[in-house]
């Protein structure tokens, strides 16, 4: 009797992978290992999208920095056909627990009116429930 891991679907969903194969414990351990194999390289994977992420926010600044100095909208670009044009747009800022007591107690005029709103909001927002596997070093 064989014990090799059939490969996933991965074109569908865990839940589907889940409905369509009985549960069997004999593939566990190779089952959990190539699990933790690609955990890990998706660990790595994240750690150097992160660090280039990084970078290229300091070239960006640079060259933002130069566009402005320079009153530059634009700039084309010979190597690959395209340009870079420099855009300026505001942007909300997010809503959390601090913003949202400080604009009711504007709007309401009345702190405990706010602050009563905002346990209100916190109390009653929906709570989504998610499972997921976590790796621990021993």
């Amino acid at each position: 009797m064989s014990s090799s891991v059939q490969p996933l679907d991965t074109n569908q969903g865990p839940q589907a992978h889940q409905q369509q194969q009985p549960i069997d414990t004999t593939n566990l351990a190779t089952i959990v290992t190539e699990w933790r194999r690609i955990h890990d390289e998706i660990t790595q994977l994240k750690q150097q999208a992160s660090e280039k992420t990084k970078r290229a926010k300091i070239l960006e600044a640079i060259i933002m920095n130069i566009m402005k100095q320079q009153n530059v909208g634009a700039l084309d670009l010979k190597s690959s056909g395209g340009r870079i044009l420099y855009n300026k747009k505001e942007k909300k800022s997010g809503l959390n627990g601090k913003v949202i007591q400080k604009l009711l107690t504007e709007h309401l005029k009345d702190e405990t009116k706010a602050a009563e709103a905002v346990k209100y909001l916190t109390e009653h927002r929906e709570a989504v429930t998610q499972e997921k596997l976590a790796y621990e070093k021993l």
